[in-house]
């Protein structure tokens, strides 16, 4: 179980803005007590359960904004916006490879007899 002030300290390192001793001075604690947590089981568990839960939240609408944009003006936008759902769908491009063969270059044999005058 995590106080209050663990979960606020969640809150803003997943807001990603603050340094660690800007969020310790926001729920005014030592920087060290906040490193310390970031080493707690049950802090980390906290952590990763806001973090799984908040993405599942925006995901949605990430999709959705995802999808408008492919009638974007833009080409390059609509492209992106393409790839980027592809991408995440798990369709992976065709993937070109080299080919590392030696090629024998083709040679022409010239065994017709030459013509000769009787040949006629």
């Amino acid at each position: 179980m995590i106080t209050k002030n663990q979960q606020r300290a969640i809150e803003l390192m997943f807001e990603g803005n603050l340094s660690q001793n800007e969020i310790s001075a926001q729920i005014k604690i030592h920087p060290t007590t906040l490193s310390r947590w970031k080493r707690d089981k049950d802090f980390i568990e906290a952590m990763r359960k806001y973090t799984d839960e908040t993405i599942a939240r925006s995901t949605p609408k990430a999709m959705s904004t995802m999808l408008k944009l492919l009638n974007a003006r833009s080409e390059l936008v609509r492209y992106n916006a393409a790839k980027d759902l592809l991408d995440r769908a798990g369709f992976i491009p065709t993937q070109k490879q080299e080919v590392n063969a030696s090629i024998n270059p083709i040679q022409i044999v010239d065994d017709v007899p030459a013509k000769s005058d009787s040949d006629g």
